[in-house]
């Protein structure tokens, strides 16, 4: 029997956000508390601006009108515009800050601008296209973000940017828009999550981070308290006396085993004193185990906290075999910084560091030999390029190594600095799926080495601007590694790049955006890696780092805050000593850490799927006794959560929050599964235990023994050809 978990989620038009201002729903066919400005160029439109039939009466909006326009081809963008002027304007202030509207667009030939009291740049609010075409989605928008204080006039949209020239590439198509409201918060629709435990996905392997670059330096030079409240706040499983997880339990540590760059001091081409590091090697070839103290003061600590796994990796090969003589490029042009005559000896390097600290009792599950291959490195910190072809021959000088010491130890490839580099591109480090195994590319293949994890790892950088490619970029990765049977593992993420865009829910810039704003877009990104790209391992990038420049917490879990000489912790030396502070992105980290274990399993979770609204993913324990749900609200409204069980009985439930007043706390007022809220802008974790066990059915991603059909849900179909396929929305693999 299926085992469903239901969940109807109602979120009410007021709430504790506050109530909804409707400017216009256009049900009466008028346009409300607006009107449509009658300025338009006829020439660009094949149907002017106006209230019009609903084009798609379904998903998120089944209403019969809306206000809209339809585009001749190839429109301009002067004058493209739909212009909502409002018949009283308003103050924008805590109460009526947030504009909602859904959106519609037949097409996405080019990105849409929303504007305050203009199209033009100067009062954007919005600028993006839709995750998908001809479907109804929800925008929200924080108007208070730039605009707190002043007054709105007019909502001002540019239906398609067509900045391009020359201005050609698309068809007519008819771009709408409905329930346009402004309130505190969203007046967001009932909602209906389901959980289905027998429809299972990939294993949770481990939640990690780094103890990259600063981490060796805390544990020098920081007092025995703060470095235990750090420990505590990364590795714990316990709790304090009212029920708050003490530390968000990570399941592996990645340590940076380093090139001795350190050593050269500032002659390595290396300015920044944090971004070199120690090396065991010494010059003379032997070993000293007592360098990186600081290091190995977090990893001692690790184990001693019962952390599942470690994972060493390499950025640059030892400065003793790179043809630089530095462990970067020294700003030179090159493909590969290690000596041709040197991959055996950099294999042994790293096969006897992890054979040194195996014998220390720490459980080193993976190598990672390589770091971002396609970047240059030529100054500034560690790091080599390397081309397709040197990683497959360090890989064979790897697996030579350490089946020669018959270590537990896998190797780990390639660490991509983006996803799209695994499944595509071209030059240096592309393609890395088909490389490495597919076993046609002979020169290239390793799919077929004893130690060589069949996994990939990549990085989740700069791919996380927008929803499509939160969706697409994740998906295509799973269907590139679900070719050869691969896990995808993301093994280092932290907010690089630009600000991710308004339209996938993200404040209008960095400067605009609080902690909990970024803290709230990885939990986002987190699950977007989790479900879309099936990841099996999630690693955020450095655990400790200082606050410069104005960047917020984008770049760290804990903060470094340095006594130094300079007055400001920020930039002071933190060989000085100093104090540490939890932050956001720690706690929201722990709502996944802390709860998903090693070798849980998602399940199936339909419902809990907005983009910029509720997203939730769900996992059930080896026993099959605890099923634990993990939900992100971007939302600015309060979600009502009730809980109806089919079969199965709860034994207890127990909820934790974050959020800006919150640091992954046991709420104790909720503890029955129909009496639950998900807190606006906040990440929460809902753990059931069960009264008896919910079973694992392998229905997805299994085949059968005939190699003919495969379970789906309690179906039976035909098996397809090798590859990933669809069926009701769901993917499958056939192999």
């Amino acid at each position: 029997m299926r085992r469903i978990f239901s969940l109807l989620l109602l979120a009410a038009m007021t709430s504790q956000a506050g109530a909804q201002t409707l400017l216009a729903d256009f049900e009466d066919q008028t346009t409300g508390s607006l009107k449509i400005n009658k300025d338009y160029t006829g020439s660009l439109f094949t149907t002017k601006p106006r209230v019009m039939e609903n084009p798609a009466k379904s998903g998120l909006n089944t209403s019969n009108y809306c206000v809209g326009a339809r585009n001749v081809a190839d429109a301009d963008w002067w004058k493209n515009f739909l212009l909502l002027e409002l018949q009283e304007p308003v103050v924008i202030s805590d109460e009526n800050r947030v504009l909602t509207m859904l959106a519609y667009r037949e097409i996405q030939p080019k990105e849409m601008r929303i504007g305050f009291n203009t199209y033009q740049e100067s009062g954007q609010l919005y600028e993006g296209k839709l995750s998908q075409d001809a479907t109804w989605e929800r925008l929200t928008i924080d108007l208070g973000e730039k605009f707190y204080g002043q007054t709105l006039r007019s909502i001002q949209i540019i239906l398609s940017c067509n900045w391009s020239d020359p201005r050609s590439g698309w068809g007519e198509a008819t771009y709408c828009f409905d329930d346009i409201t402004l309130g505190a918060g969203e007046a967001l629709p009932n909602a209906k999550v389901t959980i289905t435990p027998s429809q299972t996905y990939q294993t949770l392997e481990d939640f990690g981070a780094s103890d990259c670059w600063t981490v060796n330096f805390v544990g020098r030079y920081f007092s025995d308290t703060q470095k235990q409240n750090a420990a505590r706040w990364l590795f714990s499983q316990q709790t304090d006396s009212q029920g708050n997880p003490e530390g968000i339990g990570l399941s592996c540590w990645r340590v940076n085993i380093g090139a001795g760059s350190a050593a050269q001091g500032s002659a390595s081409n290396i300015e920044n004193e944090t971004r070199r590091a120690e090396c065991f090697l010494q010059a003379d070839g032997t070993y000293d185990w007592t360098q990186q103290q600081g290091q190995q003061w977090f990893m001692q600590q690790a184990k001693d906290y019962g952390v599942d796994h470690f994972l060493l990796f390499s950025i640059s090969p030892p400065v003793y075999y790179t043809k630089s003589g530095k462990a970067n490029t020294n700003n030179q042009n090159m493909s590969c910084n290690l000596k041709d005559d040197c991959y055996d000896d950099f294999a042994e390097f790293l096969a006897t560091t992890a054979q040194h600290f195996a014998g220390q009792g720490y459980p080193i599950s993976y190598i990672d030999p390589v770091n971002e291959p396609r970047f240059d490195w030529k100054s500034g910190q560690e790091g080599s390029p390397w081309e397709n072809a040197n990683i497959a021959t360090l890989a064979r000088q790897l697996d030579t190594s350490i089946r020669s010491r018959n270590l537990a130890v896998k190797v780990l490839v390639p660490e991509a600095s983006s996803w799209d580099l695994l499944y595509g591109g071209s030059g240096r480090a592309a393609n890395q799926v088909e490389a490495f195994f597919n076993k046609s590319n002979t020169s290239t293949y390793i799919g077929d080495l004893q130690t060589v994890e069949h996994a990939v790892a990549g990085h989740s950088y700069w791919t996380f601007g927008n929803n499509n490619d939160l969706q697409n970029v994740r998906q295509n990765v799973w269907q590139a590694a679900s070719k050869y049977n691969l896990k995808v593992m993301q093994t280092e993420w932290s907010m690089l790049d630009a600000e991710p865009s308004t339209s996938a829910g993200f404040p209008a810039s960095y400067a605009a955006a609080t902690k909990m704003d970024i803290a709230l877009y990885m939990a986002k990104l987190i699950h977007c890696d989790l479900t879309f790209g099936n990841m099996s391992s999630w690693h955020y990038w450095t655990a400790m780092d200082q606050e410069k420049y104005d960047q917020k917490n984008r770049f760290y879990l804990i903060r470094i805050n340095a006594q130094g000489d300079t007055g400001d912790e920020s930039y002071g030396d933190i060989k000085k000593g100093g104090t540490l502070t939890a932050d956001k992105n720690l706690w929201v980290l722990g709502n996944y850490s802390r709860f998903i274990r090693p070798g849980y399993r998602r399940v199936l979770t339909e419902g809990a799927d907005e983009m910029n609204g509720l997203l939730g993913s769900s996992w059930l324990s080896p026993d099959g006794k605890t099923v634990v749900t993990v939900l992100v609200n971007m939302s600015r409204s309060v979600r009502k959560l009730d809980v109806a069980l089919d079969n199965i009985k709860v034994e207890g439930t127990r909820v934790y929050v974050t959020d800006k007043d919150r640091n992954l706390e046991y709420d104790h007022s909720l503890t029955a599964p129909d009496d639950l809220q998900i807190p606006a802008r906040s990440v929460v974790t809902v753990v059931m235990q069960l009264a008896q066990s919910a079973g694992i059915s392998r229905n997805v991603a299994s085949k059968r023994s005939d190699g003919r059909t495969y379970s789906l849900a309690g179906r039976r179909t035909k098996a397809p050809a090798k590859g990933v396929y669809l069926q009701n929305g769901r993917k499958y693999i056939a192999q």
